[in-house]
């Protein structure tokens, strides 16, 4: 076992050695992306560290936010987890239509100019998705449900679903098209359809891709403030099963209380222990997905 093991060590170094200079540019950059991780980890660690001695456990347990009393976090870890499910769910089957239709059924020069459409849409900032959000979308649910306020999760949920659409459609359809010619070639040759082709051959090839795609979404609709801000109503409540009322994200909640907390250790530190937990919480979904993309890969 020693020797299989200097063996590899003897390996990874000639490995090292044998980098070219656009090899070591690479690896410095990810060296670099991972000091910048690790530091930004270690620097939320340490600025929770007051509300975690002074609440404990209670902290991602607790559901009462008093300033000056009290931090509990859960309203805001639910409202996340909520709003996200809520927007992925939403989005996935429009993306992967609009991205099986546009990858299989359209002709070259109309692809390119939806994926154009896409890609610009893709780079609107979030504020222009929570103004458009709060003139007609809370409006617009408000009237259709018959609700007494229409700033509620299910709102924040198919906002980001708006906002995260172009992103996972043009990255799947990415997915599906870089799938070979071949594949397509030998699923007709054996008599499937062009449907049949699209659903039962490219569409597993490319699930790495989309699972990437899928990921980057959720990525951004976890991470997304203003735009939920807008919209959500900032009631610091554990919604239960009930979508349809007001809530809180971790983002929009940073979003609001950051100013104030300026000067105030105990709320500061409170608030490092969201974004602690926002970030573990992105981390964990990246490392699921990247695992998900190696299984489905081999």
């Amino acid at each position: 076992m020693k020797v299989a093991r200097g063996n590899d060590f003897r390996s990874g170094l000639s490995g090292i050695r044998s980098l070219d200079p656009a090899g070591w540019v690479f690896a410095a950059m990810n060296l670099v992306f991972l000091v910048c991780a690790v530091g930004l980890g270690g620097f939320l660690l340490v600025e929770s560290v007051p509300v975690v001695r002074s609440e404990g456990l209670g902290f991602w347990l607790g559901e009462n936010w008093w300033v000056g009393e009290t931090f509990g976090a859960l309203s805001m870890i639910c409202g996340s987890l909520i709003v996200t499910g809520l927007a992925v769910s939403l989005v996935l089957p429009v993306a992967l239509s609009g991205a099986l239709f546009t990858s299989e059924y359209l002709a070259p020069s109309l692809r390119r100019r939806v994926k154009g459409v896409m890609e610009l849409l893709a780079g609107v900032p979030g504020i222009i998705y929570g103004l458009l959000g709060v003139s007609f979308l809370t409006v617009g649910i408000k009237d259709v449900l018959n609700l007494l306020d229409g700033n509620t999760l299910f709102t924040a949920g198919c906002l980001l679903a708006i906002m995260i659409l172009p992103t996972v459609l043009t990255l799947a359809e990415d997915a599906l098209h870089s799938v070979p010619a071949e594949f397509r070639e030998a699923a007709q040759g054996l008599g499937l359809t062009k449907l049949q082709t699209a659903w039962r051959v490219v569409l597993p090839q490319s699930l790495p891709g989309i699972a990437g795609a899928v990921l980057l979404g959720v990525g951004r609709a976890m991470g997304e403030t203003i735009a939920v801000m807008l919209v959500i109503g900032s009631l610091d409540k554990v919604p239960g099963f009930n979508i349809f009322v007001a809530g809180q994200t971790i983002p929009s909640k940073l979003g609001r209380e950051a100013a104030q907390a300026l000067g105030s250790e105990q709320h500061w530190s409170a608030l490092m222990g969201l974004g602690l937990t926002l970030f573990l919480m992105v981390a964990a979904f990246t490392f699921l997905g990247n695992i998900f993309i190696k299984r489905s890969s081999r």
